[in-house]
């Protein structure tokens, strides 16, 4: 393992390898700090040029653009009041709070600092998991594979918020999208609409994901009339908040693990975590006044737990091939686009891509506290950046990058089309993210699937006979019954409780 992490650092500590460790943290912390960008509208804008990259600079690439955006969300959080990515909505709550007392530098300090300790930690954790977990799942059949992208999908729409039969439509609609083209075992062709010879080569992952984030946040921004806000905060030089942090360390540890858990469940990543970490601490705090008012602890649960479960999301990822987050996602597509399966085996036969991203992890954050610590006094400024010219770049860099995909103008259609449709079922209420785990898991979904038939002599009966195979098909099925039991339950407890109170009510009067 020392002799993988050195080749690898060597090979980042090029003129090359620190450019994009750099540049890529930096832009992540630019991208993170502005309301409705982040780190997957920059990736995904990047995937069709990361063709021409080394494998392992991409991997390294995106990784800091991740870790950057994931730490510069609490800029306009705390600044603002406005969350800059979805998984720093909890730090609005307590950090913009300091903003309006005058005392933006405390919660920033502390955000920036539970950032790093949150990153590092967690990505450690995931160098040795990785390992003993791959060596584990060698040993896993077509059986098995199936049995976890089925878990991965049911887990994505079950624990995921929101209306579960629209996340069930969505993970359908991936799965019949991935379905169209050339079926590759036995070469049958499945709607192949109008007789257009594009459809065979199937629907390509680049511009539909290009249409679902790029296209669709600057259309919405635009269509809200989203301009850069004044900001007219000062922000003062780094404190360091030893205090704070000896203060809460108990929370900051329960935050942690929270964070690490949350990010290994497949679909979950930041957001989930920061809300769940964030109301477990309040729910265990003895004094609840401050919640929502200005409490650090809320600060530090949120940005703890959401940077902690980058960590968690490596693991599934490179130990299993199956995506942990979104991010996640835009990682194994930039692999399969050099013909680098993301599977047990990566570790074992390309070593360098593995080791190249966790040393680039290390070294981002690094660079990211760095910034955070030392250019403190310039967060407003990035606020200040006029958003119709970045999204004109987008817009520009995008529509390219569909192109470059397949080089074909019909994969600038496929991207105007999956706008539209991200847009349709932003209005809906439909969650990308079922989609998006849908769309990328269905290949090896159907793939293992029809092979564990094909070497089966008694039908699908091994899918339940094989141990490991049957855990994860019950694992799957139990948490899709939570999620269809749950919102009943909930609201069952919550008519007792109105019922209850009424009673009570009435024996008072």
């Amino acid at each position: 393992m020392g002799a993988y992490f050195l080749e690898a650092l060597k090979g980042l500590l090029t003129v090359q390898g620190i450019i994009y460790v750099v540049l890529g943290s930096l832009a992540g912390v630019i991208l993170g700090a502005i309301p409705g960008l982040g780190s997957s509208t920059l990736i995904v804008v990047l995937l069709p040029i990361s063709y021409k990259l080394n494998p392992a600079m991409t991997m390294a690439l995106f990784i800091s653009i991740v870790i950057g955006s994931m730490s510069g969300g609490c800029i306009g959080s705390i600044l603002l009041g406005i969350p800059g990515t979805s998984s720093s909505l909890t730090t609005v709550w307590d950090g913009y709070e300091f903003t309006k007392q005058g005392d933006p530098v405390r919660p920033l300090s502390v955000s920036v600092t539970v950032s790093f300790l949150g990153t590092l930690p967690s990505v450690i954790l995931a160098v040795f998991c990785c390992k003993a977990i791959a060596s584990w799942a060698v040993r896993l059949y077509y059986w098995e594979y199936a049995a976890l992208c089925y878990c991965a999908i049911l887990m994505v729409i079950g624990l995921s918020k929101g209306n579960l039969a629209k996340g069930l439509f969505g993970a359908g609609l991936a799965l019949f999208v991935a379905s169209i083209g050339t079926e590759k075992l036995d070469g049958a062709n499945r709607f192949i609409f109008f007789n257009i010879m594009q459809f065979r080569d199937k629907i390509n992952l680049i511009p539909v994901m290009l249409g679902l984030f790029a296209g669709r946040i600057i259309i919405l921004e635009y269509a809200r009339g989203e301009k850069a806000r004044k900001v007219d905060v000062k922000v003062g030089r780094y404190r360091w908040p030893g205090k704070d942090l000896s203060h809460n360390f108990i929370g900051f540890i329960r935050a942690w693990i929270i964070g690490l858990v949350i990010g290994f469940l497949p679909g979950l990543g930041g957001p989930v975590a920061s809300i769940m970490a964030y109301s477990t601490e309040n729910m265990l705090a003895k004094d609840k006044s401050k919640w929502g008012k200005g409490e650090i602890m809320g600060v530090i649960a949120g940005e703890t737990a959401k940077n902690s479960a980058i960590g968690g999301a490596l693991i599934p990822l490179i130990a299993l091939g199956i995506p942990g987050d979104a991010s996640c996602v835009q990682f194994l597509q930039a692999l399969l686009m050099k013909n680098i399966e993301a599977s047990p085996q990566l570790m074992r036969e390309n070593p360098t891509i593995v080791y190249t991203l966790f040393t680039a992890a290390f070294l981002s954050a690094i660079v990211v506290i760095l910034y955070e610590t030392i250019g403190m006094p310039t967060f407003p400024a990035l606020l200040r950046i006029p958003y119709h010219y970045l999204y004109s770049i987008v817009v520009v860099l995008a529509l390219t990058g569909a192109y470059m995909a397949q080089r074909n103008f019909f994969s600038m259609i496929v991207m105007l089309v999956s706008c539209i449709m991200a847009i349709l079922m932003d209005v809906f209420g439909i969650s990308s993210l079922p989609f998006l785990m849908a769309f990328i898991l269905a290949p090896m979904l159907e793939e293992n699937l029809r092979m564990g038939f094909a070497a089966s002599s008694d039908g699908g009966k091994m899918f339940f006979t094989r141990p490991i195979s049957c855990v994860f098909i019950v694992v799957g099925t139990l948490v899709l019954i939570y999620g269809i039991l749950s919102p009943i339950l909930k609201k069952g407890k919550q008519s007792k409780n109105d019922k209850a109170r009424k009673q009570a009510a009435e024996l008072e009067d």
